[in-house]
C-alpha cells in the first residue's frame, strides 16, 4: 500500500512507486505526477518511460525534474516551482524517499510562505528539512530582491 502524504492543498509526496501502484494514484484522484529521481538510480528502479506511458493512459501528466539527492540548482528548483503554478491538481511527487520531492517543495515555495512553516508541513510529514534551512532563508531573500 503506498504511503502518500499531503504538503499542501495542490502537492502530495511518495515514495517510489511500481508500475501497477499508478493506477491507484489516478484512483485517489491525482491529474499529474512529477518524478525527481534520474534513470537508472538504482537496479530496482522501475522504468521511467515505463511509468509515463502508463499514467499517460491513465489521463495523468507526467513530469520530470531528475535531480541527485541534495544537488538542486536554482534552474530545478524553477522548473518545479512552474510545475506547481501550473499543472492540473491534485499533483503528486516522488523521488525514492520522497525527501527530494519535499526539499524541491520548500525551496520552490520559500518566498511566498514563511520558512518555519515549510519546516514544520514538512516535519509534520516525516521529513526534515532543518538541514536546509539556511538555504531556505538565501531561496526567500534572493526571491525577495528580484522582484
Amino acid at each position: 500500500m503506498m504511503n502518500i502524504k499531503s504538503l499542501d492543498n495542490r502537492l502530495s509526496v511518495t515514495a517510489q512507486p511500481r508500475l501497477d501502484e499508478l493506477e491507484q494514484l489516478a484512483a485517489r484522484g491525482f491529474r499529474t505526477i512529477l518524478s525527481n529521481r534520474p534513470r537508472g538510480e538504482n537496479e530496482d528502479q522501475p522504468d521511467p518511460d515505463a511509468l509515463k506511458d502508463k499514467a499517460e493512459s491513465l489521463s495523468m501528466v507526467w513530469h520530470q525534474i531528475p535531480v541527485r539527492p541534495g544537488e538542486y540548482s536554482q534552474a530545478d528548483i524553477e522548473a518545479f516551482e512552474h510545475i506547481l503554478n501550473n499543472a492540473q491538481g491534485p499533483i503528486v511527487g516522488f523521488c525514492r524517499s520522497g525527501k527530494r520531492v519535499t526539499d524541491l517543495w520548500a525551496l520552490s515555495q520559500a518566498a511566498c510562505r514563511p520558512v518555519q512553516e515549510l519546516i514544520e508541513a514538512a516535519g509534520a510529514i516525516g521529513h526534515d528539512l532543518e538541514p536546509l534551512r539556511e538555504r531556505l532563508e538565501q531561496q526567500a531573500s534572493q526571491t525577495i530582491r528580484r522582484n
